[in-house]
């Protein structure tokens, strides 16, 4: 034995001149942990560095141990064992070895029986298996993961063998709850053996499409289960690419069961393009119906787009209700359906207005059908208890004579139902050109009446009203008079109903109550001012407001100012408008029902709100001196009038025999040309001075020609 231990080696000098210098060399060098311990001490008698860089341990602290020390306390009975029945030689083993740390290690050992130092001793090689089996366990649950998370995901998951004629190796629990058939059912065979064959044949064809392309292949088809259930479902299918670049095999598809959600979204579409109220479609879809009939114009069939609404529906809605209105429009609704082929499409298109796409025939053919249209409204409306009458007024519009484009073609037709109302409701009118150009005309008078407005182009002309019984000046009518800067002086009959339409009235009508309510306050308190609202005006909120501040601007008497309306209020929010009346009334300001005997049911207001004053038209008044049949009406207006104990007026009087036969039936005023021309307000003191100084014949001779204008 030499007299110096080799490096590495556990023992003395003695020893190691024992030790075969290969082996040292071997031994010691090795990048593999190894040992060899004495199996009756359970001593290590030589350790390599690479044992000792893996447990950990010093030289000194290995020459104190024994193999026992480095196994964790389950390990050691176990280790005893082994070493004692040699179950641990020449043959690997998995054992728990306990590192300087404390920390427990997985290795593997090999043992083999050897001679060292002359005595039987144990070699064992260690390989260390810690992040080996860590890996093992991270791959097995990554796989166990992915196995649960494919099993458990709510989206079908399969794949097909397509080597193997396209059979299942892959079938999750999504998937057989969307075909109706377990995994069990499914895993192992092909489509053949599923499904029929004309189902076979289709998945067949889509299988070769998904494993041709690189994209995805996606699908959406009818899936009859094997109950008898026909679900929607969605497919995407696609090859798995191979590994090594080879052809690819397998195919992976993911399915879904779309059929609520199909469901969901038709009755979503449903509800988007129709009607909640009567079921029929709507704008948007009635506007896409006409487009698709427009788009080709060469193979495009002719038809005619009819717009039809409900002449008075506001009325019905007004005074009965809401629910009474949407009665009707159902009840419309039911009737138009019955009168439409199945080649022509009806729409509601809003409130009270239908559209209806009449396809082929002639202009004959489609009057035809209009008047069908309108016949169907001459049977009474059953709402609740009470039956109602309304008509219908229609604008027609031809494609493509009068529009190649949607939105041309409708408005066209909206144009024709304006010049249908405008001639009494009750009716039908074919598109003309000239409602275009009306159109325009109306826009630019639009926009004309707001630069007069802003401009300060209007101006009061007051026409006086006389009392008969002494002949005495009651008060002025307010007239609004436009100077256009290039047309001159434009009649109210023009610009007055375009005001009223597009809502420009209100600013107007407060412009004349102020000017009006400030020019009266200069007059002598025994003279009233009379001025027109429109009905427009009751629809606006501020009405009352606008006449207190006018009243207290000009510091004028409520009792000086009398605002005269006509029965046209009462067709429409008549509860409203007649508690608005009320509001005006408490306001100590008087009301006179214009232009009376007009309408057709003047008689039933009278008793509705005690009006101060009824004006009576001037088409009655023309031709009392020979007509009878007018004559007997102003003698009932007198008669009604003291019944009522009202003021009753007349207008439009224009010769002394009118005059005459007026004072004799005993009406209590009356205004026109003969009386007194409409002047500007510069004029109204020199009036009112001259027929002052002569009352006696103020109503005897002609008004004097200074006093220019029209009523």
């Amino acid at each position: 034995m030499a007299n110096s231990e080799p490096r590495g080696i556990v023992g003395g000098p003695a020893e190691a001149a024992e030790t075969d210098e290969d082996f040292r060399v071997l031994f010691t060098t090795h990048p593999t942990p190894m040992w060899v311990y004495d199996p009756q001490t359970l001593k290590f008698l030589i350790i390599n560095q690479a044992a000792v860089e893996l447990y950990g341990y010093d030289r000194e602290q290995f020459r104190q141990l024994t193999v026992l020390d480095i196994r964790p306390p389950a390990e050691r009975e176990r280790m005893l064992d082994a070493i004692s029945e040699r179950t641990d030689l020449d043959r690997p083993q998995r054992w728990q070895h306990l590192k300087a740390d404390g920390e427990i290690i997985e290795v593997l050992t090999y043992g083999r029986q050897v001679r060292f130092r002359g005595l039987d001793a144990v070699l064992a090689i260690v390989q260390d298996r810690t992040e080996v089996n860590q890996a093992y366990k991270q791959v097995h649950h990554t796989r166990s993961l992915l196995d649960n998370l494919v099993s458990n995901l709510p989206l079908g998951v399969f794949v097909k063998d397509m080597e193997s004629d396209g059979r299942y190796v892959l079938f999750n629990e999504a998937a057989g709850s969307i075909s109706g058939r377990t995994p069990a059912e499914v895993l192992g065979k092909t489509d053949s053996a599923l499904y029929p064959r004309r189902d076979v044949i289709r998945l067949s064809r889509q299988d070769k499409v998904a494993m041709r392309r690189s994209e995805v292949l996606s699908l959406e088809q009818n899936m009859v289960r094997p109950d008898g259930q026909v679900r929607i479902v969605r497919t995407i299918k696609r090859r798995i690419p191979a590994s090594d670049g080879s052809r690819p095999r397998y195919l992976i598809g993911l399915a879904e069961d779309v059929t609520e959600r199909r469901e969901i979204l038709s009755r979503i579409e449903h509800v988007a393009m129709h009607d909640a109220l009567t079921g029929l479609p709507n704008r948007a879809y009635f506007t896409d119906h006409v487009g698709k009939l427009l788009k080709n114009e060469h193979e495009a069939e002719p038809f005619a787009l009819l717009y039809l609404d409900v002449d008075h529906f506001k009325q019905v809605n007004d005074s009965m209700g809401h629910p009474a209105g949407d009665m009707l429009l159902r009840e419309v609704a039911s009737r138009l359906r019955k009168l439409v082929s199945p080649d022509d499409f009806i729409a509601r298109i809003d409130g009270d207005e239908f559209a209806l796409a009449f396809m082929g025939g002639d202009t004959g053919d489609i009057s035809l059908f209009a008047e069908k249209l309108m016949a169907a409204f001459a049977e009474p409306f059953r709402l609740d208890h009470n039956e109602e009458y309304v008509c219908c007024s229609i604008g027609i519009a031809l494609a493509p004579k009068h529009g190649d484009e949607v939105d041309l073609l409708l408005r066209n037709a909206d144009l024709a139902l304006h010049a249908a109302k405008a001639d009494g409701r009750s009716t039908f009118r074919f598109y003309e050109q000239s409602m275009r150009l009306a159109a325009e005309k109306r826009h630019l008078l639009t926009l004309e009446l707001r630069q007069a407005l802003n401009e300060g182009q209007f101006e009061l002309y007051y026409q006086p009203i006389f009392t008969l019984a002494d002949d005495s000046i009651s008060g002025f009518e307010a007239l609004i008079r436009w100077h256009h800067p290039q047309r001159g002086m434009v009649s109210p009959a023009e610009f007055i109903p375009v005001a009223e339409e597009t809502g420009l009235i209100s600013g107007i009508g407060q412009w004349v109550l102020r000017k009006a309510c400030m020019t009266a306050a200069r007059w002598p308190k025994s003279i009233k001012i009379s001025v027109n609202l429109s009905a427009a005006q009751f629809d606006q909120a501020g009405l009352l407001d606008t006449v207190v501040m006018a009243l207290e601007e000009a510091d004028l008497e409520p009792h000086r100012l009398e605002l005269e309306i006509t029965e046209s209020i009462f067709l429409s929010n008549s509860r409203q408008n007649i508690q608005l009346l009320y509001g005006l009334r408490d306001l100590g300001v008087r009301i006179a029902m214009d232009d009376f005997g007009t309408g057709y049911s003047s008689l039933s207001y009278l008793s509705s709100f005690p009006f101060d004053k009824i004006k009576i038209d001037r088409s009655f008044v023309s031709g009392i001196e020979v007509d009878t049949r007018n004559l007997a009406i102003i003698q009932a207006v007198a008669v009604l009038g003291a019944g009522f104990n009202i003021i009753t007026t007349a207008e439009g009087v224009e010769t002394a025999q009118q005059l005459t036969r007026l004072r004799h039936e005993q009406f209590g005023e009356v205004q026109g040309f003969l009386t007194g021309r409409p002047m500007p307000a510069s004029e109204i003191d020199t009036f009112i001075s001259s027929k002052s100084a002569s009352s006696s014949r103020v109503l005897n001779e002609p008004a004097s020609s200074a006093m220019t204008g029209r009523n």
